[in-house]
């Protein structure tokens, strides 16, 4: 395997950080404080603590705290299925493009990646999902919504694709990492579905990247399974506090969230007025921008990374002439559009 870090060298002081679907805004100093505050003297020199925060998730989702097992992020929880339910040569079917992860997990456990495919009107093909199932599928991955096509699947699509997997003993992982943004949930289901697990974060909607923090929800019996790939402890105490917190405090979720939303509306907006084919924005915190060629993408993420302006490109086709812009506050996003505008205005004939 080859592996290459991601977003090194980004200004993260003086930048806009658009790369990474991350929160583009810093926490405002006062809610920093307060957190900060909030953290009890013994955070560094005693070992951490878990507890409180499976409660408070419980709690937050108003599920029993078996359903749940916290993980450094969505990443580690695909990671303990694959590790602990496939062997190789068994292969896994994914909506596809989305987070890369899956497919270097594949790659590391030796399975055969397939892929369920986004079709050429952006929409989900969810044929190719069912044709891409054998007897040697262990694991069905759907990031729902996804990035970097925004796509996101309801509850009358997800549910025959979990029957079906259910009748075939295939696990189904459900990725709601940007399920905040106003994607419905199949959370209610973990009950109906015992091949079912949900996955959620607080890299998105919290806006807490930087934390590694996530969980999955499933029936009892699989947390009990999957739990045993805990090491000494879950997550450490940081983390865990800050999580804490966020949650105590939902109104910062939601005012990000809004933040979002008007980011994109006014993103959304200049793209049209200057004829720009774009995709996405509504259920995620990312949208994409279609550019003519290849080079044309790799041209303005270079243009942009010189003015400290981070956006994503360099996708597989059928995206390879696309870019995609993590969405945040409007004056962010106003700086990327002059920028993108000087940019489209240099190279014209």
């Amino acid at each position: 395997m080859v592996r290459y870090q991601t977003s090194l060298g980004r200004d993260l002081v003086h930048g806009q950080r658009l790369d990474r679907n991350e929160k583009v805004s810093d926490f405002a100093p006062e809610v920093l404080q307060k957190i900060l505050r909030s953290f009890p003297p013994h955070i560094i020199s005693a070992s951490p603590e878990a507890n409180v925060l499976y409660e408070k998730i419980a709690k937050a989702l108003q599920i029993d705290r078996s359903k749940i097992y916290i993980t450094c992020g969505i990443t580690e929880a695909v990671r303990f299925v694959l590790e602990t339910l496939t062997h190789p040569g068994d292969n896994m079917v994914v909506l596809d493009p989305t987070y890369p992860m899956y497919k270097v997990y594949a790659e590391f456990f030796q399975l055969d990646y397939r892929k369920m495919r986004v079709s050429s009107d952006l929409k989900v093909d969810i044929q190719s999902l069912y044709s891409n199932i054998d007897d040697k599928t262990a694991v069905v991955a759907i990031p729902n919504p996804n990035l970097p096509v925004e796509t996101a699947l309801t509850r009358q699509e997800l549910r025959p694709i979990l029957e079906f997997c259910q009748a075939r003993n295939v696990i189904v992982i459900l990725d709601e990492a940007y399920h905040y943004f106003g994607a419905e949930t199949l959370l209610d289901l973990v009950d109906s579905f015992d091949n079912l697990i949900v996955m959620r974060t607080f890299s998105k909607a919290f806006g807490g990247a930087g934390l590694r923090l996530g969980y999955m929800v499933s029936q009892p019996q699989n947390i009990d399974y999957f739990s045993k790939t805990r090491s000494i402890v879950e997550s450490n105490t940081f983390s865990m506090r800050v999580g804490e917190y966020l949650l105590d405090h939902p109104q910062i979720m939601r005012d990000h969230v809004n933040e979002v939303k008007a980011g994109a509306q006014y993103l959304k907006k200049e793209l049209q007025k200057a004829g720009i084919r774009f995709h996405g924005g509504d259920l995620t915190n990312g949208i994409l921008i279609f550019l003519d060629t290849p080079e044309a993408s790799q041209e303005i993420v270079a243009y942009l990374r010189e003015k400290k302006i981070y956006i994503r490109g360099s996708f597989e086709p059928p995206f390879e002439s696309c870019i995609r812009v993590s969405l945040g506050p409007v004056s962010s996003m106003r700086l990327f559009m002059e920028a993108f505008s000087a940019w489209a205005l240099k190279r014209a004939p």
